[in-house]
């Protein structure tokens, strides 16, 4: 009876984890789209972050055969500015594969902005992990000016990695470690 209530609770704080962890904006897409003959590319990362460039839109001309850049959105994060990062924390599930989340503490600039974009990359062994602000006002619109704290779970991209010691670094500023100790798949037998 012991072992099948440590179970339960195991699994309810597994289904809470995974709950908070993608209750983000489902709206935002993740891959590219083609319609109406335009072509969205929501993510453009450079070597300096991940998601470096949003939403760029292109219209193919058929006079001259090419791609024509119509929008796009810069979002350089420049780290200890926009989101104010108190505190990264790991949760590391117990069970085969390993999920892994960050749990981030810290403020927005004002109540009238939000997040947008969360993006991660993994370049060796080091996730990182951009968090893009969106200004929830229209322009011109006046925003009281105080700071807003929250609480972020955002999951990374674990699954298939091999057994070892990762890195993360959030908005270029907050830096931890966290291992796997086997190599993150299904097992087989």
């Amino acid at each position: 009876m012991y072992l099948f209530g440590i179970s339960l609770q195991a699994i309810a704080i597994t289904f809470l984890l995974a709950n908070s962890a993608f209750s983000q904006d489902t709206s935002i897409i993740e891959h590219p789209v083609y319609k109406d003959g335009k072509l969205t590319i929501p993510r453009v990362d450079t070597e300096a972050q991940a998601g470096n460039f949003q939403d760029a839109e292109f219209q193919f001309d058929d006079a001259t055969n090419t791609w024509k850049l119509l929008n796009y959105k810069e979002t350089t994060i420049i780290p200890g500015q926009d989101v104010y990062l108190d505190s990264v924390s790991t949760i590391i599930t117990d069970f085969i594969p390993t999920q892994v989340f960050l749990m981030i503490k810290g403020d927005l600039p004002t109540p009238c902005y939000q997040f947008g974009q969360i993006n991660q990359r993994l370049k060796g062994n080091k996730f990182e992990v951009s968090m893009h602000l969106t200004s929830s006002l229209p322009p011109n619109t006046i925003c009281i000016q105080v700071v807003q704290p929250f609480e972020k779970i955002i999951p990374l991209q674990v699954y298939g990695l091999s057994a070892g010691t990762y890195e993360y670094i959030v908005n270029g500023q907050h830096t931890g470690t966290f291992s796997l100790t086997i190599d993150n798949i299904f097992p087989t037998k």
